[in-house]
């Protein structure tokens, strides 16, 4: 796939597996009453945008967010079937927080292809520890225990080239089924590149998953435990106890369901970096939140400002003018208003409009009619958005 081609945002390489039993998540949905609403009294008509210190005079208050995202949603049996949660959240106060039954501020959600950007978070940390000496790292560089495998022109993929999904590695559209393979890490590095590095853009699962290999060779700590320590502790994001098997002996339908955190390995226990973080609304937006405030939490710079810049910008020029994609991050422009976005399958999204001090959180339920993240950018820019601006 090259530049200027979408692929809408999933799992590639695992997701028929990841369909198995998911008519049971579906079941006694079909009729469910509203989602509960809180945050309908906020008054709130200016704030100080986080992101750029920018006062904003606003026409209508926060209070019609909650309105149209509750009027948008008992209008739609789709959204009272498959929405689990829906969060907004302006200048750091939560004004919306929407949950079907079932679901709830404590009820974790596997948020898919989310993770990729919380891997993004997480190389940036390394690389500003000096753990990792910079995105211009090869393969090669990276992973040497692996140089001897790796197909012709691999190693010379660089770690901003596997970012920005520009490295040639196969693609979501292109990888065969994997559920049984041993080492996951060597099978990727030994496939010959799709394409030439550079080339052209493709959305690639397996690039995202080296970037947990990257990590550990970088820091020599499990990915978990480096996410402990530099990202989830600091932005009060549970951990303990975590659900973390290898998804090959996993019913991943049965682990979307389950409570508290997780995230599942591949065979060799390497947290898989492409999919599979379960964590709550409110996590969400705390990581959302992280990057609206440009890295920092609470008076700390978890990471740092110019890593939150270089990966929310558009690094591949794709051809199509509403898109972009920077560090495993998605970026467009939408009536010259900057839109940042992690998005998973089935409807998981964080989006953050900078210039609104906005973030949203959305997580669905997969199954037939499930969500494209994009179907909820619309809802976004059409219904909430306008909401808050007048």
């Amino acid at each position: 796939m090259g530049a200027g081609t979408r692929r809408r945002s999933g799992v590639g390489w695992l997701h028929p597996m990841a369909m198995l039993g998911v008519l049971a998540l579906l079941a006694g949905c079909t009729a469910t009453p509203p989602p509960s609403v809180a945050g309908e009294s906020a008054t709130t008509n200016t704030a100080t945008v986080a992101a750029s210190g920018t006062p904003v005079t606003r026409t209508t208050g926060p209070v019609q967010v909650a309105q149209a995202a509750k009027l948008m949603v008992d209008a739609s049996s789709r959204y009272r079937e498959l929405l689990r949660s829906l969060t907004v959240s302006v200048d750091g106060t939560v004004i919306v927080e929407l949950y079907n039954p079932g679901s709830g501020p404590e009820v974790t959600h596997d948020i898919r292809s989310v993770t990729k950007s919380v891997m993004s978070i997480l190389i940036g940390i390394a690389v500003d520890e000096g753990s990792i000496a910079g995105v211009d790292q090869t393969l090669a560089q990276l992973l040497p225990a692996y140089g001897p495998i790796m197909a012709p022109g691999v190693g010379e993929v660089t770690l901003e080239q596997v970012l920005t999904m520009t490295g040639g590695l196969l693609s979501d559209e292109s990888a065969p089924e994997l559920v049984t393979e041993p080492d996951w890490v060597a099978y990727f590095l030994s496939d010959p590149l799709e394409q030439p590095a550079g080339e052209g853009w493709a959305y690639s699962s397996r690039g995202s998953h080296l970037l947990s290999a990257i990590l550990v060779e970088a820091t020599g700590k499990s990915v978990l435990d480096y996410a402990r320590e530099k990202l989830f502790v600091p932005l009060g994001i549970s951990t303990e106890p975590a659900e973390s098997g290898a998804i090959v002996a996993t019913d991943y339908t049965a682990y979307q369901r389950g409570p508290g955190f997780g995230w599942l390995t591949d065979p060799q226990g390497l947290s898989i970096g492409a999919f599979s973080i379960r964590i709550t609304a409110d996590d969400m937006r705390k990581l959302g939140q992280l990057y609206l405030d440009r890295g920092e939490w609470q008076g700390a710079q978890v990471v740092s400002a110019d890593w939150v810049a270089k990966s929310t910008t558009d690094h591949i020029a794709p051809g199509d003018p509403r898109f972009g994609y920077g560090y495993q991050w998605w970026v467009r422009e939408v009536d010259g208003r900057q839109i940042i976005s992690a998005k998973g399958f089935a409807g998981q999204l964080i989006e953050i409009v900078p210039d609104l001090g906005m973030v949203v959180t959305v997580s669905c339920l997969d199954g037939p009619g499930a969500f494209y993240p994009e179907d909820l950018e619309q809802m976004v820019e059409s219904t909430l958005i306008p909401a808050l601006t007048g």
